[in-house]
């Protein structure tokens, strides 16, 4: 593969057919026995990396580094911060999905304040190391495998290096097996329901509860229901929205499902319809002020008092899902039928919940 050099204006720039298509850079210098002797290396190189296989597409790699504003070569907690801003940008992050992310970008910035284009294969190594002596092996893989996609994003924006450096530690993490969380019990969940309802504080939040527990919806789900998406015979529930940090999204998997509730589920809804008497627009399950639940408030105070006053062993809220797709799979239901029915995946929910799938009808009556 042969790169031309020819005068543009007074100045050099390189032009080349690679795999069909045809490339142009410029040298950045004057046509002058210097300038020459500079685009020669620069076609020298695209050439040998043309004939080696690393051959940069995007041209980055040939371009003079940027400095200011627009630099192309950064620091590694620069970079990682860039990768951050984009994709929480791109795919709308919310506060608590970023919280995973700033833990990872204070020990990045504490210990590895280095251009991100010299992070090797060995300081990538030593910096896992270290990361294994202060976190978890689980969450040391989880932090690996972000800088490893930050890395991937980079490619063709800065000056990296030529191989990902980040692969190799993360494919030599290997965590212990991590313990299901085990469902509350059929006992359990009619305890944790009468507390709730006969509680002088979040007594509120007992047909909320209710809910999550005779549907497997995510909270945010939930949280976000409004009375227009229930059937007009209280028997369905369009799940297509969600809310976290108090803005309204679409559902984590971004795909709408319809749900067919049970008799004790529907007639709950059908009596706080009549007794509240509200608009269409308005929450179903609101806050004791009226606003959206905060899921925080509600996990840390009405929750946790629940299940102590109750003496249960502490489990999140969003138990409640993982409870309501075991007993359904206990109780025989398709386990198609409950993913469709809980917005799960299919193949993941099978390999999750495999010990606890027979073949039958779908959620239990609580």
């Amino acid at each position: 593969m042969k790169v031309t050099i020819e005068n543009h204006n007074g100045r050099l720039r390189l032009r080349w057919l690679y795999q069909g298509k045809r490339y142009t850079l410029s040298a950045a210098v004057s046509d002058n026995p210097t300038g020459r002797a500079l685009a020669r290396q620069k076609a020298a190189q695209i050439e040998l990396d043309i004939s080696a296989g690393y051959f940069d597409p995007s041209l980055l790699k040939y371009k003079p580094k940027l400095l200011g504003k627009n630099a192309t070569e950064l620091t590694a907690p620069q970079l990682f911060d860039r990768y951050v801003e984009a994709i929480a940008r791109d795919k709308n992050l919310t506060n608590g999905s970023l919280r995973r992310y700033q833990g990872i970008q204070a020990h990045v910035r504490q210990h590895l304040t280095l251009p991100a284009v010299t992070v090797s294969d060995r300081i990538a190594g030593d910096f896992a190391a270290y990361l294994k002596e202060h976190v978890s092996d689980r969450t040391a893989k989880e932090y690996l495998w972000m800088l490893r996609s930050c890395w991937d994003w980079a490619r063709g924006k800065y000056h990296i290096a030529d191989e990902n450096p980040w692969i190799a530690p993360l494919a030599r993490i290997k965590p212990q097996p991590k313990q299901k969380v085990r469902p509350f019990t059929t006992a359990e969940i009619k305890a944790i329901l009468a507390a709730f309802e006969g509680d002088r504080y979040y007594s509120h939040y007992y047909p909320f509860v209710q809910f999550l527990f005779g549907t497997g919806c995510r909270l945010g789900e939930a949280i976000a229901l409004q009375w227009k998406h229930l059937g007009a015979d209280y028997q369905t529930a369009w799940i297509g929205q969600s809310i976290a940090d108090g803005k309204r999204k679409s559902t984590k998997t971004g795909k709408a499902r319809t749900i067919l509730l049970s008799s004790k589920v529907s007639e709950m809804l059908r009596s706080r319809h009549e007794a509240l008497q509200p608009k269409p627009d308005d929450l179903v399950f609101p806050s004791p002020k009226g606003g959206y639940i905060d899921s925080h408030n509600f996990r840390n105070r009405a929750w946790k008092h629940i299940l102590e006053q109750c003496h249960i062993e502490y489990r999140k809220p969003y138990s409640t899902r993982h409870t309501a797709i075991s007993h359904a799979l206990a109780n025989g239901a398709n386990y198609l039928q409950v993913a469709e029915a809980t917005g799960h995946d299919p193949r993941v929910l099978h390999q999750s919940y495999a010990s606890a799938i027979e073949q039958q009808s779908v959620f239990v009556e609580f």
